[in-house]
This record gives structure tokens, sequence and C-alpha cells, in this order.
């Protein structure tokens, strides 16, 4: 009886033990005549009926075999891609353990490049420039600029117009949570980096209990929300109230920073057809602790609240005040300038006591002005302190870049505007060590937060970041000693590589003309 394939056509005289694509070697045939010759001679049935049966079980069992070896050889085709499927593999593999061990990825990145990641700017499409003046010597455009930047009396509305807008919209989330404002410049007027350090703090103060109750009553409530420590609960409500606040017209979202001590989140608020730059947070009390700082500063000596928002104001526009890239925060670069007015040399007195003499301050460092009394006593009250000089602030902002540039000793000595003297940090501060690029290792500042004396506000630098903090204080001293221009000292940074680029295009540029 003919065999058919699957596509119903015969196949005459296949065995019944064959399929298509199996052959029969020359072993199966010499069985099948032996079997044949078996059948023919005299034997009984059971003998013959046991060869017949044996020889064809054999043929079977070797059309198998060589069946099988056949299928589980690759093809040509196979061969030929073996070697890409290979490759395949081992990047599959490579984005398999990536994803798997995140941890070790970034400790082999971190190990690769020690000193810290590079800073780069991204392009913008409408570059902020540096600040133009009407005089032409420094002292007078300090004096241009001065005016300029400090906080205005309709900046300050604004900045009470956008926590009122910001309290209403959180109202149903928090109703019993109070919101604050603080501006540390004229915000009316827009700056470099101003998105990516604004200027302006609104605060939402509220009791634990009434921020745990706000998260299980909320649109996505948490359960478990009495059971979150004191960060924790801070960064669920913040993602809650941002959550709110997006969902109002005028309110859009920029970034979130939940890596600090302090979490929090950039907004960008319309308000009176401008759009402003927010950094909106739970509970934080650096804002405060810099607010009360800069007011204090201005009672005592209003060169010292001068000095320091320009000093802000520089290190913002070069760059080196953006905490999320490693570098010093604006509340740092406060510390530094009023440090120098109390430390600084130039006159018969300082301009600036510790704090433990400011009035504001002393309320809220009341557990260390209890321990250190003498510190007070010895120290003149700032009501009973007088100009003792008539310095400008421009010869100030001068003697800030020489006294941190060459006076200040960065590895042996802290910025202390608690102690107010120059010498070694105290035991509770710890010392930051970072990675240079050329693999040496150096002493981080070491800059002490008054309220919180065991803390290093300069803990997160880098290598990289500590270099560009030593060459900005050695560019703008040599800027404001050759008596340049402000705009020259005030140009924005951009990476050396794209100022190179720009330099050789203008090259060319002028090389056309000619």
């Amino acid at each position: 009886m003919p065999i058919s394939d699957n596509s119903g056509s015969a196949l005459p005289n296949m065995p019944f033990f064959l399929t298509k694509g199996q052959h029969i070697d020359h072993t199966t045939i010499i069985l099948i005549v032996v079997a044949l010759l078996i059948v023919t001679m005299p034997l009984d049935g059971g003998q013959l009926i046991f060869a017949i049966v044996g020889s064809f079980c054999y043929a079977a069992v070797q059309a198998s075999r060589r069946s099988t070896r056949t299928s589980l050889q690759p093809s040509n085709k196979q061969r030929q891609s073996k070697p890409e499927a290979a490759e395949t593999l081992r990047a599959r593999m490579t984005r398999s353990s990536l994803r798997s061990r995140p941890g070790d990825f970034i400790k082999n990145a971190r190990e690769s490049n020690p000193a810290g990641r590079q800073d780069y700017k991204q392009e913008s499409t409408k570059p902020v420039v540096a600040p133009t003046f009407k005089a032409d010597d420094f002292d007078t455009q300090v004096e241009e600029l001065v005016a300029q930047i400090v906080p205005s009396v309709e900046g300050d509305k604004l900045v009470q117009n956008i926590a009122v807008a910001i309290k209403k919209g959180v109202s149903i989330l928090l109703p019993e949570a109070e919101v604050m404002g603080f501006a540390t410049c004229d915000v009316l007027r827009g700056t470099a980096f101003a998105v990516a350090i604004p200027e302006v703090d609104i605060i939402l103060t509220a009791s634990p209990s009434v921020l745990v109750e706000s998260l299980k009553s909320g649109s996505r409530p948490i359960g478990h929300a009495s059971k979150l420590d004191l960060s924790k609960l801070q960064k669920a409500v913040l993602r809650a109230c941002t959550d709110v606040l997006t969902a109002i017209p005028g309110f859009k979202f920029r970034r979130s920073a939940f890596k600090g001590t302090e979490p929090k989140v950039t907004l960008m608020v319309e308000m009176n057809g401008r759009t402003f730059p927010v950094d909106f947070s739970i509970n934080a009390i650096t804002p405060l602790h810099n607010a009360a700082l800069l007011t204090e500063c201005g009672h005592i000596d209003q060169r010292a609240k001068e000095l320091t928002l320009l000093v802000r104001r520089w290190a913002k526009d070069r760059g080196i005040s953006h905490a999320a890239k490693s570098h010093l925060s604006p509340y740092a670069w406060s510390l530094l300038a009023i440090y120098f007015l109390q430390v600084w040399d130039g006159q018969e007195s300082p301009l600036l006591p510790n704090i433990t003499c400011f009035k504001m301050a002393a309320c809220l460092l009341r557990k260390q002005q209890q321990r250190r009394q003498s510190q007070v006593v010895d120290s003149p009250h700032p009501d009973q302190r007088s100009a003792q000089s008539d310095l400008p602030v421009a010869f100030l902002f001068k003697e800030f870049f020489r006294f941190y540039a060459e006076l200040f000793d960065w590895r042996n000595e802290a910025v202390s505007v608690r102690v107010g003297k120059r010498g070694p940090a105290a035991t509770p501060l710890p010392l930051h060590i970072v990675t240079l690029e050329n693999g040496s290792v150096a002493v981080a500042p070491s800059i002490e937060d008054p309220f919180e004396p065991q803390r290093n506000l300069a803990d997160a630098m880098t290598g990289v970041t500590y270099g560009r903090l030593r060459e900005e204080f050695a560019r703008g001293l040599e800027l404001t000693s050759q008596d340049l221009s402000l705009s020259e000292v005030l140009t924005p940074w951009v990476p050396r590589e794209r100022a190179e680029a720009s330099a050789r295009a203008t090259r060319v540029d002028e090389d056309s003309d000619v």
C-alpha cells in the first residue's frame, strides 16, 4: 500500500517505518535482504516471525538516529549568522546586568571618573548675556548693579502673591498649612541660570500629624503614612502637593531635587503675564536661616548685605552656585561672604561680629548661645558697632576675591560664621576629601552650617567642582585687579570647549571680513 505525504501525493516503494527526507543506508538494505532469505529458508513459524520483526525494528532504529542527527545540525545560514547571534547575546546579557545591578554600574562609573562629572551647560535658544552698565568705572558699575539686585517692594509683593496662590491651591489637601515666601534678590530682573537656581523660596509649614492626615485622605491615599520617617513623609507630601498645583493653570513642574537634606521641587509660576521659577519645599529651614542672616547683615551694615547679594550674583552667573551639580549652594555662598567680613583685616575692626551677636540669629541659636556666653560678652553688640571707614562695596568685592584666592587656607581652615574667627574646623565638622582630575586628593572646603555645626555644606563637592571653585576665585582676582568692567567679571559661564569653538568661529569671521 503506497504511503502519502502531507500534501496527499503518494510515496510508492517507501517502507512504512520511513518518513519523507529519510534514506536507507547499506546496513539496512543488507538486513532486509537477510530477512527475505530467512523467509525463503525452511524455518519453523516462531523463528521466522522473530527474525522478520527483529530486522525491521533494527532498520527503524537506524533511520530514526540518522533523522535526529540531521535535524540537530545547523543549516548553512545558521552557521553564517552565528557570530552575529553571539554578539547580540552578549549585548543582551550586558543590558540585563545593568538593569539587575545598577548600583554596580554607577560604582564602576564613579571609579572611572573619581573627580566627578564635568560641568555642561545646555544650549539655550535665548542665551543670557552679561549685564551692561551706564557707568564706565568699576566702582560705579557695582553700585548700579547693587541697586538692581536688592529686593524691591514690587518684587516682594509678587513673592507674597505667589505664596498666597500656592496656599490656595494646596488648601484642598492641607487647609491648616502655612505658606511663606522669601526672595534674595529683585525677582523682576532676569539673570543667568535663573531657572537652575531660583531666587524665590516658597515653604509650606505643617506639623507631621497634619502631613500624615493629608496623605491618608488625598487622591492617592497612603495607608502606612504614619510609619514613614520625616524625610519620606516630606517627599510624599511634596509629590501630592505638586500633583495638586500642576493641575491648576499657571503652575508647571520643572524638576525635583530629592537627594539633598531638604527635598524640593522647582515650579514655573505664571503671574501678571510673567513666568518665575520658584523652589517649593515642605518644612525647610535653610531659606529661613538665609533670610535671617541677610536681614541681620543689613541692620548691622548695609554694605554687608550688598556684598552678600553681589557675591551670590557672581557665583550664580559663573555657574558655581548650582547645588544639584555638586557646587556650593547659594546659602553657602552667603556664609562665605559673611565670614570674609568677620575676619578680614583690612580695617581696625571687622564689619561683622560672630552671629551669636545677631538678634534674629541668636533666637535661632538659643542653645548654642547659652553654651557660648563668653563669646557674646567679648563681642560688641551690633547696635554699639559703627562703621570704621567708608570703604565702598566695590573695594570689598575685590578684597573678597583676594582673601579666598590668596590668603585663605582651604586645607587647614574652616568657614565658621558662628565662631567668626580664622582657625581649623571644629571637631564635629567632618572633613570632605575629593579626588582631583590628575588623580591626587585634596581637602574640599569646610563650611560649617551655624545652625547645625556638624554639617559641612561642601560635602557634596567633587574634584571637578572644587577645581572650578579655585579657578573662579583666581579669575575674579585677576579681572578685578586689572579694573576691568564688571560686565567682564559677570560674564555667564560657558564650557571651555564651547568657548574655544566660539573663539575660533569669531577668528574665522574676522579673517573672512579682511
